[in-house]
């Protein structure tokens, strides 16, 4: 009974250890009130990454702190975030238009996370 019990405790250990292991991806996407109409349908990016399921945000421009608002030179813009940390970033052309394929964010996931 007792190396069942310590057996438990190892297996829970180890199992709770993978889990922070993983990574938290997520793709945040800013568009200002004014270009909504140039929205990215986050829907079409990628959900997963090696299993790693993938949060997917939209924010206003008008609601942000003016230290993004200052370091946004385009939008929309679409932020990939790992662990909290901006990773890599896509930005609108001179139309404020986006053009971001599925591809292009598993090319980034794939250099960032292995």
């Amino acid at each position: 009974m007792k190396k069942l019990i310590i057996l438990t405790i190892l297996i829970s250990g180890l199992l709770s250890s993978f889990s922070m292991l993983q990574s938290e991806i997520r793709l945040l996407q800013i568009n200002a009130q004014w270009n909504r109409k140039n929205d990215i349908n986050l829907d079409n990016l990628p959900s997963f990454h090696n299993d790693i399921k993938i949060k997917k945000d939209f924010a206003l421009l008008e609601h942000q702190s003016p230290d993004i608002k200052k370091s946004i030179k385009a939008v929309p813009v679409i932020i990939l975030l790992v662990d909290g940390k901006q990773k890599y970033q896509w930005t609108a052309n001179l139309s404020f238009k986006l053009n971001i394929t599925k591809d292009q964010v598993q090319n980034a996931l794939g250099k960032l996370i292995k």
